[in-house]
């Protein structure tokens, strides 16, 4: 009695989606003359800094803390500046 495999195409797996949870730089989409909010990810883009530098600065003083949180994503809350204090930042006003 003899017992044959029929040869089958063995797929691999998707690789899965790393996730690391890094701070990513955004492209910002909304003038900062108008009211919003912007996340860490815009800080990024706007300063041309990375995720430990800014969050390094705003330790220090040197970037203006977050005017609030909005939500959980996973366990960690979701900050937010308001383009007002970004642009106040920018036009060389200082931290805070």
């Amino acid at each position: 009695m003899g017992v044959s495999f029929a040869s089958k195409a063995v797929l691999a797996p998707a690789p899965k989606k790393k996730r690391n949870g890094n701070t990513k730089p955004l492209p910002v989409t909304l003038p900062l003359d108008q009211p919003g909010r912007l996340r860490e990810g815009h800080l990024l883009t706007l300063l041309s800094i990375s995720g430990a530098t800014l969050r390094t600065r705003i330790k220090n003083g040197t970037v203006p803390p977050c005017d609030g949180h909005d939500g959980y994503v996973g366990r960690w809350l979701r900050p937010y500046w308001d383009t007002e204090t970004i642009r106040k930042y920018l036009a060389g006003g200082g931290a805070g």
